[in-house]
């Protein structure tokens, strides 16, 4: 079987996104696989997907994703993102006229605003490192640099992987290419995530990357990486909600 060019990684509970998704990504010649890892089973909208079920926190479900990952990219998603026409054949070919550091960012559009220069990582308007909220690397650097942190609960876990990227002289560039996501539709703003695990996460993301109100050069601890023992059955590292 031929190694997909991208490997797409969601931490997902609504399998009732996962066709349209699929869908969107079906115009490309290059391959690629589409893996969800979460609580909740659906049908499988492909040949190329991959459901792996687990309870855990939603960080370690997207590190469990990436474990099981084939690609010769990697990409961090969600299960409500939408991929504009040939997605994955634009960004793979973008990304090999690049340093091999390099992530690539797809352009954001969200609830029909294009986000895309908002994300660094001290926000909007800032010459702070810009971040990936749809990222797309190489997998085995990923690899290399550790995964995900299991310090993180929900999100801001991308932004840690993008900062030691930068901390190796890498950095982020935008693909032509471009990810529509409904969040609004998915989840309001009164969300669990958004008044209590952001909060946690971002304080273990600043913990890692500032002092006295100022972005290091480095990181300041070493990452805490995921154990393969229970990793599908119990959550590592600051918990959350869950168990």
């Amino acid at each position: 079987m031929e190694q997909p060019k991208i490997s797409f990684v969601a931490s997902s509970i609504r399998p009732e996104y996962w066709k349209d998704m699929y869908n969107s990504l079906l115009d490309n010649t290059l391959s690629w696989e589409m893996i969800m890892v979460g609580p909740n089973h659906g049908d499988s909208p492909g040949p190329n997907f991959t459901h792996i079920h687990s309870n855990v926190k939603p960080a370690q479900c997207y590190e469990i994703g990436f474990r099981h990952a084939k690609g010769e990219l990697l990409s961090w998603t969600a299960d409500d993102a939408i991929y504009s026409p040939k997605a994955v054949d634009v960004t793979y070919n973008f990304w090999k006229q690049l340093d091999e550091k390099t992530v690539v960012a797809f352009r954001t559009i969200e609830d029909g605003r294009d986000i895309t220069n908002i994300h660094h990582f001290i926000g909007r308007g800032t010459h702070s490192p810009k971040m990936a909220p749809f990222g797309v690397m190489k997998l085995s650097l990923f690899r290399e640099l550790g995964g995900y942190d299991r310090n993180f609960v929900c999100g801001q876990s991308e932004n840690d992987v993008v900062m030691r990227v930068w901390e190796l002289g890498g950095r982020v560039e935008v693909s032509p290419a471009s990810v529509i996501v409904s969040h609004e539709k998915a989840h309001s703003r009164g969300t669990v995530f958004r008044t209590n695990f952001y909060r946690i996460d971002r304080q273990v993301l600043e913990s890692a990357w500032m002092e006295d109100g100022r972005i290091l050069q480095q990181r300041k601890y070493p990452v805490v990486p995921f154990s393969d023992e229970n990793i599908l059955t119990e959550s590592q590292g600051e918990k959350g909600m869950w168990t």
